[in-house]
């Protein structure tokens, strides 16, 4: 283990852990510092938020409380320097070099979230507790909550990105934790000695002053979209910092407002909110803050009410075109719940648990909606499957049939005409169904007429079904439209077949078993929407489904039952096309086929559908290029992407 009985202030201390004291010489060497910090930066965005907590867990191993994020000592960094030694010792030319990088790159980035995911719970139960635990249980809170009970810490601070993201500001700024009247102690362990009830007292007289100053500004942009923002403007609501109200950095009141700047300055550069909604949700800004200031307990407990607030904002909005307007009916709606939240002056309570039960009601009815209009599309899917299925039930009932007859004449008819009598009877009514097993029959009977009969009871019954027998196959080429000029020369010489088989004479031509099957692969490929394997475009005009080419039958089946299910009807996806040059769709998973595996997914505003299989889904959400959005909690989603921008 990575561990030192003295702690050391800073990890550049530590020999040979950080790629950033490679010596690299000559050009090539130069290049491969560059690829390995590319990699590093890869790396970090893999781990996420497992990562972010290994390393406060280290903090706490190691007693190394002004430890760097770059300094994990199972982090990127580390590992980079580990695989610097290697290519120090590859012999490889640098295009060599960079293939292996990049291979190994592709493992680490697949492996790491998991690695580190076992090394925190190995931590864990080794009763290793994450720093920020103790920086969250130590902030002082000028206002208590109702009821007179002091804030309480999160009870799951190892995962909460809000927390790790105030402990890298807290280090940033030389800062420890928490002292008396609200200040961080410094790194160095000193603090300016002064009288508590003093410090009481302008802590008291801060908190209220900067309380007055966020409702004033409040008031004043309440006719404006966001702070600092005009409606007829393109750019984006500004985040609002300690320094717009200039607050010392050694207050509590600072930490949470630049925290909160981080926020939602992450928020409102998202590529996933459309501009409209990153408006309505900057209303808010200021109502928040002051949630923050007086309510700690937003920081630690990721299910407050003010913070799922802005992920149902968000949620709501999934599956909306990015240039949505503030006209669009479902931004009206939601900004009518933030105006109403913001206009009842209630930061919590009752205020919030309506605008929340509201915010769920639209989403459910969105994506009720939605389902509703993806039924014409389903039907559409399902019957092209169940075309496809039929015409391979009819292939294989075929090929089985074929191996039974030595007779061309029968064999050619099977391959023209009757396997579309077995088509259209598997579609009818599947396999199991009383026209399949009667067609399937009537062409058992057929291959059976025309073979040799030695025995008087045979020649009786052939004599008493033929009759019966010449009905059943007219009746199955009537369903398919085979006229009777088309059929006549058959029947003609089906009856020239029987009567010498009545007389026990044997057919005077052999055929091997798939011979006629692989002459009509060759003159007749298959073809149209049953052809298995094809992609298509289902239906025309205002309903229409793009069905993508599905894998081959053994191989999905193989891959269906070893992947995980990451994608579930109702989940809005994030997902790319393949091999087409166009952005990201987001459609909502509103089928999934229990037999092919096969996933709907649709979107109003494309004008289409898209079926696809599910294993293609789950090779994107494991390669990054797919993801459940309906899923993200913004807010989370927007520390951890602070968190990389400080790194």
């Amino acid at each position: 283990m990575l561990a030192s009985a003295n702690p050391l202030d800073g990890f550049d201390q530590v020999a040979s852990l950080t790629a950033s004291r490679l010596t690299l010489m000559g050009d090539d060497d130069l290049e491969v510092g560059i690829r390995l910090r590319e990699i590093a930066t890869h790396l970090r965005d893999a781990g996420g938020r497992e990562l972010w907590r290994s390393r406060s867990l280290y903090l706490t191993l190691l007693d190394r409380t002004t430890m760097g994020p770059d300094n994990n000592p199972v982090g990127p960094e580390a590992i980079c320097e580990g695989l610097a030694a290697l290519c120090a010792q590859y012999d490889g030319s640098i295009e060599q070099t960079f293939a292996m990088l990049d291979r190994v790159e592709d493992l680490l980035c697949h492996g790491l979230p998991a690695l580190y995911a076992e090394i925190n719970e190995l931590l864990t139960k080794l009763g290793v507790e994450p720093a920020q635990a103790h920086y969250a249980a130590n902030v002082a809170s000028p206002v208590r909550p109702a009821g007179g009970q002091a804030a309480s810490a999160s009870t799951q601070p190892a995962t909460n990105a809000l927390l790790l993201l105030q402990d890298v500001l807290r280090h940033r700024s030389g800062l420890l934790q928490a002292g008396a009247g609200g200040h961080f102690v410094a790194a160095d362990g000193q603090a300016e000695a002064a009288n508590p009830l003093l410090d009481d007292a302008a802590a008291a007289y801060m908190l209220k002053d900067l309380l007055e100053r966020l409702t004033a500004l409040e008031l004043r942009s309440a006719s404006a979209p966001a702070a600092g923002h005009d409606e007829s403007s393109p750019s984006a609501p500004r985040p609002l910092k300690s320094s717009d109200f200039d607050v010392p950095l050694g207050r509590t009141e600072a930490l949470t407002l630049d925290t909160m700047a981080l926020i939602f300055e992450a928020i409102f550069e998202s590529a996933d909110i459309p501009d409209a909604v990153k408006g309505i949700i900057g209303r808010l800004q200021i109502p928040l803050l002051k949630q923050a200031i007086v309510d700690p307990t937003l920081f630690a407990n990721n299910q407050h009410p003010a913070r799922l607030l802005i992920n149902r904002m968000a949620r709501a909005a999934v599956g909306l075109p990015l240039n949505t307007g503030v006209d669009h009916p479902l931004c009206k709606r939601i900004a009518a719940i933030a105006s109403a939240l913001r206009d009842s002056r209630e930061g919590s309570g009752d205020g919030l648990g309506k605008a929340l039960a509201e915010l769920d009601a639209l989403v459910n009815e969105g994506d009720q909606a939605v389902r509703a209009a993806a039924a014409g599309p389903i039907r559409l899917v399902v019957a092209h499957e169940q075309a496809i299925a039929a015409q391979q039930a009819a292939e294989t009932w075929l090929r089985a049939s074929l191996t039974r007859t030595r007779s061309p004449e029968i064999a050619a008819f099977l391959e023209r005409y009757w396997v579309r009598v077995m088509v259209a009877a598997a579609q009818e009514g599947g396999t199991e169904g009383a026209r399949w097993q009667q067609d399937s029959a009537t062409g058992g009977e057929l291959i059976w007429s025309v073979q040799p009969k030695q025995t008087n009871e045979e020649r009786k019954h052939l004599a008493g079904m033929a009759s019966s027998l010449i009905k059943r196959i007219g009746s199955g080429l009537d369903g398919i439209g085979i006229s009777g000029p088309e059929r006549l020369p058959f029947l003609n010489r089906l009856f020239d077949l029987q009567t010498a088989a009545l007389r026990g004479q044997a057919q005077e031509k052999t055929r091997e078993a798939g011979l006629a099957l692989e002459r009509r692969s060759q003159s007749r490929p298959e073809s149209g929407p049953a052809a298995k394997g094809g992609a298509c475009t289902l239906g025309s005009g205002e309903l229409q489904v793009h069905y993508l080419a599905q894998a081959d039958e053994h191989e999905a089946t193989a891959r269906a039952a070893t992947a995980s299910s990451s994608c579930q009807v109702g989940d809005w996806l994030r997902f790319s096309l393949p091999d087409r040059e166009q952005e990201p769709l987001c459609g909502l998973c509103c089928w999934q086929s229990p037999s092919s595996h096969t996933v709907l997914l649709f979107n109003p505003v494309w004008g289409y559908a898209v079926a696809l299989p599910s294993a293609l889904l789950e090779q994107q959400v494991r390669a990054g290029r797919a993801q459940v959005v309906s899923g993200v909690a913004t807010f989370d989603s927007a520390a951890e992407h602070a968190l990389r921008l400080l790194d």
